[in-house]
């Protein structure tokens, strides 16, 4: 019998680098498992990014928000079963923002790596 390998640390990084990333004006909820289950997002931070997705998709009533005192929407909680994709779309875009920065490869050279690597054949 063939015993399974842990990740090594690197490997390890790659994979937990995105499930752990942590946003700013960003908080996970869980359940009792510590498995997260919604997110609450602050509009104080987030508020263009959430005006872009009310724009592109029609918002389910199921969505909560939370309100200051004079009616206006300071949080949106997301439950992750419920609304999987609009969370998708929002994290997506949180990555990007904060990948923006980020040094880019040509894909030319991504190819060749691949190649180089015997990932992608010519």
């Amino acid at each position: 019998m063939q015993s399974i390998q842990p990740l090594t640390n690197s490997e390890n990084r790659e994979v937990s680098d995105l499930e752990e990333m942590q946003f700013s004006g960003v908080q996970f909820l869980m359940n009792f498992l510590g498995q997260k289950t919604a997110v609450l997002i602050d509009l104080k931070q987030h508020g263009e990014l959430w005006a872009a997705v009310e724009k592109e998709t029609d918002i389910p009533l199921s969505v909560q928000f939370l309100v200051d005192k004079q009616g206006y929407k300071t949080a949106v909680l997301l439950d992750f079963e419920e609304h999987e994709e609009i969370w998708e779309d929002i994290y997506y875009n949180l990555i990007t923002n904060i990948r923006v920065d980020e040094p880019k490869v040509p894909f030319a050279e991504v190819k060749k790596s691949l190649i180089e690597q015997g990932k992608l054949s010519d």
